[in-house]
């Protein structure tokens, strides 16, 4: 177990320790359901900025689900951000709180459907956040209109920039120049007052320079032993931790970042500690004042909603006995678990909501985004949910899973080749066209029996059977053998397959007790998802949460590194993720 504790915090410390300047830029124009947009030269401004020492992503015409991964490379943990540059072109839809960066499948979206068709401006600009010296996001649009339902409107709804974070916006063309000259050493404000097409909202820094003139910032590496400090405190994620390495390295190249970290930890604990204290001393006392004064310090605290149900019930009308909230007693009569309560929350965020974390609590963000759903379907927006509504949402869910489904399908299977066939039945082994895959590929050139088989000369094989078995040996995992054993329960290979089949998911129940055995805290989870992204595993969201994406890319990585493929993570993955680390 110490090995794998240091190959954790080598992991963790492996990550370039330099300042790294990085950008996204996408141009969208041509849009399927809105007005073309006449934009500036993407390539020319990718190229701009890689030459300029930005690490930079960039696409043109880029669907939602494009737009998002683009922009997840500004979600990878680094231990010392450097400059961020951020450049959307194309359409923009906004309501009273939030603007979207439309994709360019964008249909007519209304308040529900917007989140899943454009990427939201707030967290783009969170993600910006922490840049050094600087982040800068410029936006370029026209004042041509998309087509939208009630309660959005075109454009571009930001009045000003939140801290840490300069924002520009203009014509994509104004925007083009001001990059370039950004790029060139000049300062935001003189960038923008050359340009009468632009403007630098209220909040942002008119003084800044991302680059020195006519060069780049100078890149300091730090030493061995401090990277090593470093990592030690960044996989405990502890406030003991963050103070060891201030101790010994207190003017070191991750201080700000140990301090900054080091109030968070301390801070976030204290104030949990005194939530849960004097949420306790409340519900103990069970009266209207004890729950009055938990409301009146943590007016955002995680029992704010059941604190308020309690003070109803102990303060009815009038004329009515003391009831239970029925909204809150239904929802309490499904005993939803914790897991369940977390997909809920992942539901309420794929559906543009802001739930806040999914971590199985139902505080008062879940509450609210529960009741702006409600609301959003013409419901009673009590902020708690019955089981007609449960299963509205998860008939939601399915329904964005059916259209995921199929999209893979259009991307690979459909075009009927081999190699798109495997790809289908490598993400949806049991998905919409998963039957019609497996029909196919039985019926491909390399589908006649195989000599090798051993079988009888002249016997009769059930048609697909050998090249399906082919295949599952080729494949080696329990999913590829139970596809077998459904389409050949008396096959001639059945018995064998039967057999390794449970010897696989034997490895796989010991693999889950070896990653439980781990104790993976979240920070690690995280570095191990980066690292499967950086290794195009596709993990989705980088946060510290084991999706079923996660364990398809954990599946993907060990069928690529010739590791037994289990889905969990095992010593054995971690040290092959550490050697792909220090190759």
């Amino acid at each position: 177990m110490r090995i794998v504790a240091v190959c954790l915090a080598v992991l963790a410390g492996a990550a370039p320790a330099w300042a790294e300047n990085r950008a996204v830029i996408i141009g969208n124009a041509d849009y399927e359901s809105a007005p073309d947009l006449a934009g500036s030269d993407t390539a020319a401004a990718a190229r701009a900025l890689r030459e300029a020492g930005f690490t930079t992503q960039d696409g043109v015409d880029q669907p939602a689900g494009a737009q998002r991964r683009a922009l997840e490379a500004l979600a990878r943990a680094e231990d010392r951000p450097g400059a961020r540059i951020v450049v959307l072109n194309g359409r923009f839809l906004h309501d009273a709180a939030e603007t979207w960066f439309m994709g360019t499948d964008a249909g007519e979206p209304g308040a529900l459907a917007v989140g899943r068709q454009g990427a939201p401006l707030s967290l783009v600009m969170r993600l910006m956040a922490g840049g050094k010296p600087g982040s800068v996001l410029i936006l370029g649009t026209d004042g041509q209109q998309m087509p939208h339902r009630p309660g959005l409107e075109n454009g571009i709804g930001l009045a000003e920039a939140p801290a840490g974070l300069s924002v520009v916006t203009g014509t994509p063309e104004a925007g083009a120049r001001a990059l370039a000259e950004l790029l060139r050493g000049h300062t935001l404000g003189q960038v923008v007052a050359a340009e009468p097409a632009l403007r630098l909202l209220s909040g942002s820094a008119a003084d800044l320079a991302l680059l020195d003139r006519g060069g780049r910032r100078p890149v300091v590496v730090p030493q061995a032993a401090e990277r090593e400090a470093w990592a030690r405190a960044a996989t405990a994620d502890s406030a003991a931790a963050y103070r060891d390495y201030l101790s010994d390295f207190p003017g070191g190249l991750y201080a700000d970042a140990a301090r900054a970290r080091l109030g968070q930890v301390g801070g976030a604990a204290a104030r949990r500690e005194s939530d849960r204290q004097t949420w306790a001393a409340a519900a103990a006392g069970h009266t209207p004042a004890g729950y009055e004064t938990y409301l009146r310090r943590f007016p955002s605290g995680r029992f704010v909603a059941v604190a308020r149900a309690r003070l109803a019930e102990l303060r009815p009308g009038p004329d009515t006995a003391p009831q239970p909230s029925s909204a809150a007693a239904a929802e309490r009569a499904l005993t939803l678990g914790r897991a369940e309560r977390a997909a809920i929350q992942r539901r309420l965020a794929g559906l543009g909501l802001q739930p806040g974390r999914a971590d199985g609590v139902f505080g008062s963000r879940t509450r609210a985004a529960i009741a702006d759903w409600q609301r959003g379907n013409r419901l009673p927006a009590t902020g708690y949910l019955s089981r007609p509504q449960l299963q509205r949402l998860a008939a939601l869910d399915q329904q964005a899973e059916a259209q995921q489904d199929r999209g893979w399908w259009q991307k690979t299977g459909a075009h009927g080749d081999a190699e798109g066939l495997h790809a289908y039945l490598g993400r949806y082994p049991r998905g919409i066209h998963a039957e019609a895959a497996r029909r196919q590929l039985a019926g491909l050139p390399d589908a006649a029996p195989d000599a090798a088989s051993g079988a009888a000369p002249g016997a009769q094989a059930p048609r697909g059977d050998e090249a399906t078995w082919r295949w599952v040996r080729r494949q080696g995992s329990a999913a590829a053998h139970e596809t077998y054993l459904e389409r050949f329960p008396a096959g001639r290979h059945a018995e064998q397959a039967r057999e390794r089949l449970a010897t696989l998911r034997a490895g796989i129940e010991a693999a889950r007790r070896e990653e439980q055995a781990l104790l993976l805290n979240p920070s690690t989870r995280r570095l191990i998802e980066d690292r499967l992204r950086i290794a195009g595993m596709q993990p989705g969201a980088v946060d510290g949460e084991f999706t079923d994406e996660t364990r398809e890319a954990l599946r993907r990585y060990q069928a690529a590194r010739n590791l037994r493929v289990t889905g969990h993570v095992t010593q054995q993955t971690i040290s092959s993720l550490l050697s792909d680390v220090l190759r």
